[in-house]
């Protein structure tokens, strides 16, 4: 996944943290386009949308470091999995409830990353100019 446009763009600006946190909130306001569509019918917009949240979970998990990550990576691994599972599922059967699942499987971890964030920002002092 190299020269992704979607890391690209804000990379420069955002430290890897917020890039993290950049990334759920993509999911996250896709899922809500996905689930608008699905309740209107909008079989583009839904396939779009579900594609590009699974897109977004594939880069998560192509940056997981199985290595020195332990059991943690492992687990965020198993949880993306999950969600790409409920993914298809939304997508075949149009089901809102599957990408609900979604959400409540990577709202948790956003917030947990988000803490992480804001903790190292506030260790790192206010670097911005």
């Amino acid at each position: 996944m190299h020269n992704n446009p979607y890391l690209q763009t804000e990379a420069e600006t955002l430290s890897p943290g917020q890039l993290l946190l950049r990334a759920y909130q993509d999911i996250f306001d896709a899922l809500s386009e996905a689930k608008k569509a699905i309740n209107e019918n909008d079989v583009v917009t839904k396939a779009k949308m579900i594609s590009k949240i699974d897109r977004i979970i594939s880069i998560l998990q192509a940056a997981l470091d199985f290595e020195n990550g332990g059991e943690i990576a492992k687990n965020l691994d198993y949880l993306y999995n999950a969600s790409k599972h409920w993914l298809l599922k939304a997508n075949l059967e149009n089901k809102v409830e599957y990408l609900e699942h979604v959400e409540e499987i990577l709202r948790p971890l956003y917030e947990a990353w988000e803490e992480v964030v804001k903790k190292e920002e506030n260790s790192a002092g206010n670097n911005e100019v």
